[in-house]
Formats: structure tokens, sequence, C-alpha cells
């Protein structure tokens, strides 16, 4: 989780990488899921650390056009 569980449209925690960056250093064939404050501005940091299963609520549902926000992530995540 990188904010506190509970509900939606959290600020993302990026400290929280430090951990996908330690957890895909040990185990690099594993999946790991990112999940919380994700959006366009915060998703490549999510995948640079190590993270190759990215959910996003609230970065979606806020953005003005989902197929697009859902696109624009897909193309950081490379």
């Amino acid at each position: 989780m990188t904010v506190e569980p509970g509900f939606g449209g959290q600020k993302f925690m990026s400290e929280m990488l430090e951990k996908v960056k330690a957890i895909r250093s040990e185990f690099k064939e594993c999946d790991i899921q990112v999940d919380g404050g994700v959006g366009i501005g915060n998703i490549d940091q999510c995948w640079a650390a190590g993270a190759n299963n990215i959910v996003s609520g609230s970065g979606i549902i806020k953005a003005a056009d989902w197929s697009e926000a859902i696109q624009t992530m897909k193309s950081k995540c490379t």
C-alpha cells in the first residue's frame, strides 16, 4: 500500500517505494503490486521502483477522460 488503508483519494506516499525496491531486489521474478494514490504523475516512479502490477482508482475516476488516463499510464510503464 502506498497510502494509509481505509479510503480512496489519499495522497501517494512515495517513501513506500523504497520497500518496493527492496522486495524487487530480493525477488526478481515475483509480481509486486502497488495500490494507493497512483496516477499519471507517479506511476512511472512505481514502475521504476519495481512494481509490475499497479492499481489506480481515483487516478482514473477523477480524470476527465478515463480511457486517455489509462493509455497514458500504460505508456509510462515500459
